[in-house]
């Protein structure tokens, strides 16, 4: 029936937050990857401008033609800066000594020495790691920029920045859905209806981010019949106690509460600032929102990358199969919530090919 629809279509979101949180994570531990091996190959090119470079003093002392050796640092310094951006000044014998745009030294006579520790995994709200140049640690580029400060700030803001703040919107996600459908009672707390979590039955903070959440978020097996629940009580209430029947004349018609849940999908609620998104909107609006925010940081790391544009038009492919989810406002209320949910799940299967997207274009 229309009832078992529903919990149907909203396993398919909760499945659809669940993986979309591993992915996110799993991307953080993808790029932590990348740092150590980006690290890794910065420090082995510092090894060779060190030869080069002696080479380039070597060569001017005894006044031999230094070109090839001049020709080769230049190369790698070029190749260096693509890593961290540098700055440089020749000293006699020339001498080069190579710095960061920030003043910290990254070769004088020697490399400076580059560092950073891998984590073997990450969960959601779990920082990540610094990277340090000669003790100084590295910062992770601002704003929407993910590859103008060179590589290895890139790939910070990507597993710290970008990737943090879309495991934060579906955490909101997810608390939004909880709040959508919370069981209500006249002198009674609300309590956790159609979708529950592990502080259940009590419901999530409002405006208040809940790391992880959306990894956790589960269907509440009141209302789930394969695990002997009753999916009648979205129309009836009571998941939580007699004091949060609805219906209690038990009429079929009935439709109170499912009027109440539809409406409270589009109804303004608070979602924490820190997420990106300051508009407040209903549930359905802010999971738009996301993508929309998504869409910006995409479409600058492309303006940035443009050799990365087949894998920037896949995502914006996805993108548009993803909004182009239509959802029939003439149809019954239980169904009008179906896809709803459909549409919400659609969308976050593009999590892993939007991150893709993103560490293509700073790697």
């Amino acid at each position: 029936n229309l009832g078992t629809s529903v919990v149907d279509a909203a396993k398919q979101v909760v499945n659809s937050l669940n993986s979309g949180t591993k992915a996110i994570q799993d991307f953080r531990t993808q790029a932590d990857s990348q740092i150590a091996t980006a690290v890794n190959d910065l420090n082995s090119l510092l090894s060779q401008f060190q030869d080069a470079n002696k080479a380039v003093i070597s060569g001017t002392r005894s006044g031999t033609d230094v070109s090839d050796a001049l020709d080769q640092r230049d190369a790698l310094l070029k190749k260096i800066s693509e890593y961290v951006p540098v700055s440089t000044f020749t000293r006699g014998d020339n001498d080069m000594v190579i710095t960061t745009k920030d003043g910290t030294t990254l070769f004088e006579t020697v490399p400076r020495s580059v560092t950073f520790t891998p984590s073997s995994g990450y969960s959601a709200g779990t920082p990540g790691n610094t990277i340090y140049i000669d003790n100084v640690p590295v910062s992770a580029d601002t704003g929407d920029n993910t590859t103008a400060d060179g590589k290895l700030a890139g790939l910070l803001k990507l597993r710290d920045g970008v990737a943090s703040t879309m495991q934060s919107q579906l955490d909101e996600i997810a608390r939004g859905l909880i709040t959508a459908f919370a069981e209500t009672a006249p002198s009674q707390p609300n309590a956790t209806g159609l979708f529950t979590w592990s502080g259940a039955p009590a419901i999530p903070p409002a405006g208040t981010l809940v790391d992880g959440l959306a990894g956790s978020i589960s269907i509440n097996a009141a209302f789930d019949p394969s695990a002997g629940g009753n999916p009648a009580l979205l129309r009836d209430g009571g998941a939580n106690g007699v004091a949060y029947v609805a219906n209690t004349g038990g009429g079929a018609s009935y439709a109170d509460l499912l009027i109440g849940y539809s409406n409270k999908l589009d109804q303004p609620m608070a979602f924490d600032t820190s997420t990106g998104i300051a508009v407040s909107s209903g549930v359905s609006d802010y999971a738009a929102n996301a993508i929309g925010w998504f869409e910006g940081v995409r479409q600058q790391a492309s303006t940035n990358a443009d050799n990365k544009q087949a894998l920037a038009a896949r995502t914006a492919e996805a993108l548009s199969n993803d909004t182009g989810v239509n959802i029939d406002q003439e149809m019954s209320l239980l169904l009008d919530l179906e896809h709803t949910y459909q549409a919400s799940a659609h969308m976050m299967k593009t999590v892993g090919d939007m991150l893709d997207s993103l560490l293509a274009a700073v790697g």
